[in-house]
């Protein structure tokens, strides 16, 4: 054997566990850096994986007060004028970067598609920016394609009602990426005993919420008002998390009883359970003036194929049966 041979790229390949231990932080923290954009990872079958290139870049670009990845959008970029929103096509062109897709969506999932076209040499920004907020995004062309899991009570529907009313006027394509189940994260044993939403305006209980403007806030604003209760029944209302993973994480150190998420957002902390309480569907927005891109065909002869099935299977926890759903508006 020739000991001098070149490393080959995989020996530099870290698993989350390993870069929590460089970083000497929590594993969830390299997820959560992951999420918005700061650590750029790479999927090996449903596994993460870092380069140690891309931890020292961080560890460097942390040390100038400029931490980035490149081809994301951080989820903290300076407010926009309206609803709050950055521009994130401003921003990739403040970067000398001119990326074919802007993405927005927080879920794992949308890790494969980026992989998927990444690989076929198409650019992607990434944006952490809730579903409500994506939309409202998409309408103004800031983004090219947004992923939404919204609630509708009036109609018991998922997104299409959303759509409607948020992207008046706008021709839309919208393809189902999956189910996901939603519900509750309680300490493990559940030991108050909460059971549904009306459980979360008991006195004894300590609640952590999501931010405004993702689905699983409104999902849990519109359930609060089928109860007939409000915010001001509901103690740590006011206190918001920025992710499933966040949320999570307070509740299993003890700082929550009850946070609402994604039962996904429950697995990597052995100290909690989910409470599962409703289906949800996540699907992709897109304007029909994209569908013929390169970047729009690539996704959706992704999403719609056997293969994104199998992956999301292998990943876990995705209901499939309607993967693939298309519809126009």
């Amino acid at each position: 054997m020739n000991m001098d041979s070149p490393k080959s790229p995989d020996s530099n390949l870290l698993t989350a566990q390993d870069a929590a231990r460089q970083l000497r932080i929590k594993k969830y923290t390299v997820y959560e850096l992951i999420k918005r954009g700061e650590l750029p990872s790479s999927k090996v079958g449903k596994q993460v994986r870092i380069s140690q290139a891309d931890i020292d870049g961080y560890l460097q670009a942390s040390k100038t007060g400029s931490p980035r990845a490149a081809r994301r959008v951080p989820a903290d970029l300076p407010s926009g004028t309206e609803a709050g929103l950055a521009d994130p096509a401003r921003y990739a062109a403040r970067e000398g970067d001119a990326p074919a897709l802007i993405i927005c969506g927080q879920d794992m999932c949308l890790e494969l598609i980026v992989n998927k076209i990444t690989g076929m040499g198409i650019p992607v920004l990434r944006s952490y920016t809730g579903c409500y907020n994506s939309l409202y995004a998409l309408y103004h062309g800031r983004v090219t394609m947004a992923a939404c899991h919204l609630w509708d009570a009036q109609t018991d529907d998922y997104n299409y009602p959303f759509i409607r009313r948020l992207l008046p006027g706008l021709p839309a394509g919208v393809v189902r990426l999956a189910g996901r189940t939603q519900g509750l994260y309680v300490k493990k044993g559940n030991p108050r005993g909460i059971r549904d939403w009306k459980d979360l305006a008991r006195p004894d209980v300590r609640f952590i919420n999501r931010e405004k403007g993702c689905g699983t806030r409104v999902l849990l604003d519109q359930k609060l008002k089928l109860l007939g209760l409000s915010a001001a029944d509901i103690t740590g209302y006011t206190r918001e998390s920025s992710s499933h993973l966040v949320c999570a994480n307070t509740v299993a150190k003890g700082g929550a009883d009850a946070g609402c998420g994604c039962e996904r957002g429950a697995e990597n902390f052995p100290g909690l359970d989910f409470i599962p309480l409703q289906l949800e569907w996540y699907d992709f927005v897109f304007r029909l003036a994209d569908r013929d891109t390169p970047a729009a065909r690539a996704i959706l002869s992704y999403v719609c194929s056997a293969e994104f099935r199998q992956d999301l299977e292998v990943m876990g926890g995705y209901d499939v049966s309607q993967t693939g759903r298309y519809e126009e508006f």
